[in-house]
């Protein structure tokens, strides 16, 4: 295994302009499969964070994508001095989340705030995916790795994964109290994650070697 990311922490941040971010979501939009419901795939914070009152939620799986801490955080959980790694779905595989349904009331103000909160600079491809639920399946949004983005670390070794995770800090907090509060919510929702949970305890070793 490689002892140094495939792609080194990026040395200055991208940010997407207004317009630029508009025009994303429009084309988003757009392309929706299924445009008479709205729902989001939630993988990683959305999960205990929309910061919008869902008009459904449901437990739901993607067959054709899985959770992965795959490009560099400079702000909210890392920085320069202490990347962190910042949580994205890949393709292949599968990821247990949540899907929200966004109500009709107030739609373009929630979908104004998701993107600033998610596509500030552009690490994600938002993605139309299939979400199996209990009541049948749905088109999800869905924020899948932008692998051309200057952020992009590229699948990395779970050791190498956990000794980034574990020192890193930011604008918010740490890295590892972010992968700490995923765990918690997945066990909240009854949400299988065997990969999260092995690179938690990774991290766990880690800080107590630090300690």
């Amino acid at each position: 295994m490689p002892d140094e990311p495939i792609n080194p922490p990026p040395t200055s941040f991208v940010e997407w302009s207004d317009e630029t971010r508009a025009a994303n979501l429009r084309d988003t939009l757009a392309a929706s499969p299924d445009p008479a419901a709205l729902w989001v795939f939630a993988a990683g914070s959305l999960i205990w964070d929309p910061r919008f009152d869902p008009a459904e939620t449901r437990t739901a799986t993607l067959s054709d994508h899985r959770r992965a801490f795959s490009f560099w955080t400079i702000r909210a959980r890392g920085s320069f001095e202490r990347p962190g790694l910042g949580l994205a779905l890949e393709p292949g595989g599968t990821c247990a989340g949540l899907v929200f349904r966004v109500p009709e009331a107030g739609r373009e103000d929630i979908l104004d705030a998701l993107w600033r909160r998610e596509m500030s600079g552009g690490v994600y491809v938002p993605t139309w995916t299939e979400a199996e639920t209990d009541a049948g399946t749905v088109w999800a949004l869905g924020f899948v790795a932008n692998r051309e983005h200057q952020n992009y670390a590229g699948q990395l070794p779970v050791e190498m994964s956990a000794r980034i995770i574990a020192t890193a800090l930011g604008t918010r907090g740490t890295c590892h109290e972010y992968l700490s509060l995923l765990v918690e919510a997945l066990e909240h929702h009854g949400l299988e994650d065997c990969d999260t949970r092995d690179l938690h305890a990774r991290v766990q070793q880690e800080l107590a070697a630090i300690t």
